[in-house]
């Protein structure tokens, strides 16, 4: 079994970065500078939201692809996928969990049961992309 540590190690960086920008209004609104005009919030929610599409769609796709169009037919494309799938959502609980220590949110059993679901979304997310670019990485060494 051969698999690649590169998309699984994107992965957890692009989850951290997606678990705090999913949060950005709860950081905000907890943070002791002054809770910013909406247009602002909103300004920053959308930056966050489009950064995370940039890192999921551009960085992990791109990786993915490039160790597929390397790895050749020896890589083991669904270890490597189910890898950056679990490593990611793993991340994205840690990220998210460190963020809603600092914020300290009220009614604390739904907020965990909500961030475990969001983690295995997360994860599950991240694992389509990294497959989807290791099998068109590999499906273009082939010529399919």
């Amino acid at each position: 079994m051969n698999w690649s540590p590169i998309p699984p190690a994107v992965a957890a960086a692009v989850a951290v970065a997606v678990s705090v920008t999913r949060r950005v209004p709860a950081v905000v609104m907890e943070s002791p500078i002054g809770i910013p005009e909406p247009r602002a919030l909103t300004l920053y929610i959308l930056g966050g939201r489009f950064a995370t599409f940039a890192l999921v769609y551009g960085l992990l796709l791109g990786a993915a692809y490039w160790v597929g169009r390397g790895g050749g037919d020896a890589l083991d494309l669904g270890a490597t996928t189910l890898a950056a799938g679990a490593v990611g959502g793993l991340a994205y609980l840690v990220g998210s969990g460190a963020v809603l220590l600092w914020t300290g949110p009220d009614q604390v059993v739904i907020v965990a049961l909500g961030t475990v679901g969001s983690a295995v979304a997360v994860g599950v997310e991240l694992a389509v992309v990294a497959f989807a670019g290791l099998a068109l990485g590999r499906s273009r060494i082939s010529g399919y």
